[in-house]
């Protein structure tokens, strides 16, 4: 859920105003883990909108007031964000970091609607993406039919593919080896409709929506009923669901409602006045209990109500009955699917969101939807009884000085009950949020390093070792195995799915114990990545104690050009017999190629690894030159430095030259031994300097160590 407490992540942009903490006497903002239950601070994004329904900008900490059950809380932490800024990095902390980004799910109705207007609603969905949506906004795809409600694609940067699932709709085949387990890409193979076709046609897909309302309109009133009660109960599971993600959730409903009289409520002249009032958004001239006459049926809205108001979820509903208007598919229909307007502006009022009816402008009336929380808030406070009863409802209030100006918020807050297991699909989302939002941190510390690769033939990867911590592991368990789960992403600057990693080692605690305490766990796997920014994402979990970690790595791949020297980081060489690790393919490079070895000899490295005084330690530098060398060729020069944390720069000799080891992949391997000695304890840069006495050409290479 939205309140849970999470802790740093790696360096980002950040171009939104921040106060945090702040005030001295203010606690710190907390660093606690990206996944677990206990609350010591809540975070709740506010919308402020002037008398015209825009956002309103330039609000400080000095104007709001919050209120915990009823009693005034102060303020630990503060953001101001312009959602077509940057998205917020580790300056903000991880907790207001994954609570400060939009989040909108495009959810179409197949089941009430006609095929007309979703076919309609999903071509201005789909330019919405492409010319509308914030770079730092993330975005998913779901849809309603008679299976239920069904995520296609989660919470994701990854334009490509939200448009991939909002074009099929769900109803395009998909490989199963191509499917991502978070959902974060909907289709990582090449989607069919068909032998040799990648997208459905349009009219293959207006067919096969025609199909399904025939089939949803056949039935009597029981039927249609049971449809309705389908409908209700998945949008208050799906918004259960969603309570796993931090911060608002914007679900954009696509649909033409369902018809409320066959709820037993209000009919005739009576039903057709009120269905105008609730449109008109005069809601209270309708008497809730005989307009939705059936108690069920007001129990239901009324659960559905609460859930959203707990779980900061907002349902903005968009009537796509306007939308068919001189198409003529509905008349294709045998009878006329119930209008339900009406439903879909109690849907909208009572859950804090918009309704919008009568437009043929449905683009249009999407991009209004996102300029007014264009400008928002995120307001984070200590819990006024963080230890209470879990699962209770906490009555949130947040004032905002000024007049004329409306403030929408998460009406109250819940802490979860430790001892209840996340459903599988809330676990799957906090994992899916910690990729999409780019998180660092969590119980299981993680680090990696990542190595530019060019083999013989010319083909780019990036492999990587993934270090885990392994007294994490094996705390605070007393298992004799350890189900694990490791989920990797490579993703470009834009937000694209490179490539994909997912593992799930069984590991025996009897046999590998004392290892894992010393030396950790290990993961190498290599992606497929072009030339340019990449982004790497990692989470790993361990199911039975549901602790977790996650880890964004940022760098460059270099072009592997004759003019130019590419190294890769100094590799602090282990013995991998030594270890426990794993190597495993990534989606995209089912044979894995690892490149750590010297000559037939494999090795393995550590991302962050200890360099002690007094002792040697022998450090690879895989180097590129351009072009194939040979033994006559003189080798580069190297040297050695390190950097303090105060920008500081040392030299660290060598002991002896580098051994040289060519390879029959046109990389060479620098073996370089240092022997640190009275360097003061503490955190440095490794950094060394090549250059090639031939041409002049210099580079250089770097990674975070310790020395002790």
């Amino acid at each position: 859920m939205s309140t849970r407490s999470v802790t740093g992540l790696a360096p980002a942009v950040l171009a939104i105003g921040l106060v945090a903490p702040l005030a001295a006497q203010s606690p710190r903002l907390p660093d606690a883990p990206v996944f677990g239950t206990e609350v010591s601070v809540v975070a709740v994004p506010v919308f402020v909108t002037d008398k015209a329904d825009r956002a309103v900008p330039g609000l400080t900490a000095a104007d709001f007031e919050l209120e915990d059950q009823g009693k005034k809380m102060p303020l630990v932490a503060f953001l101001a964000i312009d959602a077509t800024g940057a998205a917020p990095g580790a300056e903000a902390g991880t907790l207001l970091q994954a609570s400060a980004r939009r989040q909108f799910l495009f959810l179409f109705d197949l089941t009430f609607s006609t095929p007309t207007g979703i076919m309609r609603a999903r071509d201005a969905a789909i330019r919405l993406l492409r010319e509308n949506l914030a770079p730092s906004d993330l975005a998913a795809v779901a849809t309603f039919s008679q299976r239920g409600i069904q995520i296609l694609v989660t919470f994701t940067p990854d334009r490509s593919q939200l448009e991939r699932a909002i074009t099929s709709l769900g109803l395009v085949e998909t490989q199963p080896p191509a499917r991502d387990k978070l959902s974060i890409a909907y289709d990582l193979g090449v989607p069919r409709w068909g032998p040799g076709i990648s997208t459905p046609p349009d009219d293959a897909m207006t067919e096969y929506l025609i199909q399904m309302s025939r089939l949803m309109a056949r039935g009597d009133q029981a039927q249609y009923r049971r449809r309705v009660d389908g409908f209700l109960d998945g949008l208050e599971q799906l918004t259960t669901t969603l309570d796993a993600v931090h911060g608002r959730k914007q679900v954009i409903l696509l649909s033409a409602g369902f018809d409320s009289t066959v709820l037993g409520g209000a009919r005739g002249q009576e039903a057709a006045e009120a269905s105008e009032a609730v449109v008109s958004g005069r809601l209270w001239e309708v008497q809730t209990d005989r307009y939705f006459g059936d108690s069920a049926a007001r129990d239901s809205l009324d659960k559905l109500f609460r859930t959203v108001a707990a779980t900061d979820t907002v349902i903005h509903t968009l009537d796509v009955t306007g939308l068919d208007a001189g198409a003529g598919v509905a008349d294709a229909l045998p009878q006329p699917i119930g209008r339900g307007r009406d439903t879909l502006a109690q849907l909208a009022v009572n859950t804090g969101g918009r309704f919008i009816g009568d437009s043929n402008d449905l683009q249009g009336a999407l991009v209004e939807l996102l300029e007014a929380s264009r400008h928002y808030y995120v307001l984070a406070f200590e819990p006024l009884d963080p230890k209470g009863k879990p699962d209770r409802l906490r009555k949130l209030k947040v004032r905002v000085r000024g007049d004329g100006l409306s403030v929408s918020h998460r009406r109250g807050y819940v802490i979860a009950d430790p001892k209840r297991e996340p459903s599988p699909a809330s676990a799957a989302l906090q994992a899916a949020e910690a990729i999409a939002k780019g998180l660092s941190g969590g119980p299981i510390a993680l680090s990696a390093v990542a190595v530019p690769y060019r083999n013989a033939e010319g083909r780019l990867s990036l492999p990587v070792i993934l270090q885990v911590d392994g007294r994490a592991l094996v705390r605070a368990t007393k298992a004799k195995q350890l189900e694990l789960e490791v989920f990797g992403y490579a993703f470009d600057a834009e937000g694209r799915v490179f490539d994909t990693l997912t593992l799930t080692p069984l590991v025996d605690l009897g046999a590998v114990r004392s290892v894992l305490e010393t030396k950790g766990f290990q993961v190498i796997t290599s992606f497929a990545v072009p030339e340019g920014a990449v982004d790497l994402r990692f989470v790993v979990r361990e199911k039975a104690t549901r602790r977790a970690g996650s880890l964004r790595l940022q760098l460059e791949m270099p072009a592997f050009a004759e003019e130019r020297i590419v190294l890769s980081p100094p590799l602090a060489m282990d013995d991998p017999r030594a270890r426990l690790v794993v190597p495993a393919p990534s989606r995209a490079l089912p044979a894995l190629e690892i490149p750590f070895r010297l000559a037939e000899t494999p090795f393995t490295a550590e991302p962050l690894p200890t360099l002690a005084n007094g002792a040697r330690h022998d450090v690879c530098v895989m180097a590129w030159g351009g072009k194939a060398r040979n033994g006559s060729e003189p080798a580069f020069e190297v040297e050695a430095q390190l950097l303090d944390v105060a920008g500081g720069l040392r030299d660290l000799p060598l002991s002896g030259p580098p051994r040289v080891m060519r390879d029959a992949d046109g990389i060479e391997r620098y073996v370089l031994t240092l022997a640190p000695s009275d360097y003061p304890p503490g955190r440095y840069v490794l950094r060394t300097n090549f250059r090639d006495p031939a041409s002049g050409a210099t580079g250089r290479s770097e990674l975070a160590v310790r020395i002790e």
